[in-house]
């Protein structure tokens, strides 16, 4: 299989190494959600603030910081990959849609119900979805690359 010099580059690699962990970083949180808000809901106000930080401290800024890596990505292989390719569009249409569901549902849902709002649990595990969902269409996408 013929791997184009532009993507076995040493800097192209080292962008790529930092998106990867931006990624993990970002989703590693919302994998542990359901467990913090079970904690949450059972009174411990530990949990609560763990609930918020690891949202506002990892998952907003690593998704944040590997889609910026991703944009960076595909400039530094722009002869192979371009904006206009569908999954790669796709791809950017989906990260800005999660985080925006992270900014504006996850993250206020959270401190209503660190606040002891029992209603916002529903918002927190259904951004929660939303955002499992969007990890496994992305990745597809990035594995794949559909149409490339």
């Amino acid at each position: 299989m013929f791997i184009p010099e532009a993507l076995t580059g040493t800097g192209y690699k080292i962008v790529l190494l930092i998106h990867v962990l931006a990624v993990i970083i970002g989703f590693a949180p919302l994998w542990l959600t359901p467990v913090m808000v079970r904690l949450t809901a059972a009174g411990d106000k530990a949990a609560a603030d763990g609930l918020e930080v690891s949202i506002l401290r990892f998952s907003l800024p690593g998704i944040g910081l590997a889609g910026f890596l991703g944009f960076g990505l595909a400039g530094m292989s722009e002869k192979y990959y371009r904006m206009s390719q569908a999954w790669l569009s796709i791809a950017a249409v989906l990260w800005i849609v999660l985080l925006a569901v992270l900014f504006f549902v996850a993250r206020p849902a959270i401190k209503a119900f660190r606040d002891g709002d029992a209603a916002a649990r529903g918002r927190i595990m259904m951004a929660t979805g939303v955002s499992h969902l969007i990890l496994v269409v992305t990745l597809y996408l990035m594995i794949f690359k559909p149409g490339a």
